[in-house]
């Protein structure tokens, strides 16, 4: 469970307040528990770089999940920056279609397609009306998920620069999505044969509704926000921004970098909630409602107070280090160089541009901060602190005997792991 709990929380990103605090020598934590009059919380920085010549570039931690205040800061420091650059592992086929050759111009445009179309009938069912134009999936495409609109409008234009083309056939309730090929005419051969994804959308009888078993089953990061009364990040900040833009690997993307390294894809399920760890500890959270009902609030207490503990202390971030190293690799090091490219080309294409933020898991940022002032020249001007949770210890149903036995568990724990590390 405690990996479990660690892993949601690092895994998010951190805005900051409206007042300015300019600092000599900015501190490079991430993250620092802080205590007060019956409080204790857990902070997150948002961090300014400077360069010579360069758009000012901040780095934002957030947490998946956090108090709603926490994400209302955030949006805030974020309505500042001209380009957001944000953390989420696209869909794949979610990219513009793209290739050096024609094989690759085809495959790409296909699997944007086969995106697209799923996209397509996803809206249409949920909504019981079918799309009359491409404008209408992108629009629709935000119902279900504030980036999905971004995601679409991105993947429907072929690999030869012609936008896709919708076609609908209302007796077989089917939706169909073109591409005309190399040649954008329609028929043809090879490169400039037409590309297509068909999808038949289910039509509801009177009295029916429609249901999505991923309505149904929620990601553990939502469920986990909801049963401690806080906020889900992809709930709460303003995605659909015209100045917001995905800058992540998408998922096949992940695949082939893990594969490359030698791992089992199949590992990605420990961070997509898929894995069978995450689907007991998604059981155990739901026992906290019922323990809470009788204790009157205090195991929800009690949970945020072990994530604060644990999350602060100075070897939590040894406890990821059951994660396989491919997969630890591609989730931090290879999803900050996508990062880090998408910087340099906004720096080197886009103009008038005098801020960047970039919104990413607290997990990434050491790293990114390194590589920015390795590769771009960047350095650390000015931290600002969000509280992303708080909590009155007094509340929760541990005292200051059980605390102290607790962290001597985990410090044994860590000191074990580390140990048997050593010894292999």
């Amino acid at each position: 469970m405690i990996f479990t709990l660690t892993t949601i929380f690092i895994a998010t990103t951190i805005q900051e307040p409206p007042e300015q605090v300019p600092l000599e020598t900015p501190s490079l934590q991430w993250m620092r528990k802080t205590t007060g009059d019956e409080v204790v919380a857990i902070d997150l920085v948002s961090r300014r770089y400077e360069a010579e010549g360069k758009p000012d570039i901040w780095l934002i931690g957030v947490a998946h999940v956090a108090e709603e205040s926490f994400y209302e800061e955030v949006t805030e420091l974020l309505d500042t920056m001209d380009i957001v650059l944000y953390e989420s592992v696209r869909p794949s086929g979610s990219r513009p279609p793209s290739g050096k050759t024609e094989e690759e111009r085809v495959a790409s445009t296909q699997k944007s397609l086969e995106f697209v179309a799923d996209v397509a009938k996803r809206c249409a069912e949920e909504s019981d009306l079918i799309p009359e134009s491409m404008d209408d999936v992108i629009a629709d495409a935000s119902l279900i998920d504030r980036r999905l609109s971004n995601f679409v409008e991105d993947a429907s234009v072929d690999a030869w620069s012609r936008p896709f083309v919708l076609q609908v056939n209302p007796a077989k309730s089917e939706i169909i999505i073109w591409s005309f090929g190399s040649d954008g005419e329609v028929g043809g051969t090879g490169s400039a044969s037409d590309l297509t994804a068909r999808r038949i959308v289910k039509v509801l009888e009177e009295g029916e509704y429609f249901s999505d078993e991923e309505d149904n089953d929620k990601g553990m990061q939502e469920e986990f926000a909801d049963v401690l009364g806080l906020e889900f990040q992809l709930d709460a900040l303003p995605y659909e921004e015209p100045n917001w833009f995905c800058s992540d690997l998408t998922i096949d993307e992940v695949q082939t970098e893990i594969k490359k390294r030698g791992g089992d894809p199949a590992i990605l399920g420990t961070i997509t909630g898929e894995s069978f760890t995450a689907k007991i500890a998604s059981g155990f959270l739901k026992l906290i409602p019922m323990l809470d009902s009788f204790t009157k609030g205090g195991a929800r207490e009690t949970a945020k107070l072990l994530m604060i503990e644990i999350l602060s202390m100075p070897e939590s971030e040894e406890m990821l280090e059951g994660v396989e190293p491919e997969l630890a690799h591609v989730i931090i090091v290879d999803r900050n160089t996508e990062v880090l490219k998408d910087i340099a080309a906004t720096i080197e294409v886009v103009e008038n541009v005098s801020t960047i933020g970039v919104l990413y898991g607290a997990g990434h940022m050491s790293d990114l901060s390194n590589r920015l002032g390795t590769l771009l020249g960047y350095t650390p001007i000015e931290d600002k602190w969000f509280t992303a949770m708080r909590v009155n210890p007094a509340d929760s149903l541990l005292d200051e005997k059980y605390m102290r036995q607790m962290r001597a568990m985990l410090k044994m724990q860590l000191h074990n792991a580390r140990k048997k590390k050593e010894d292999k």
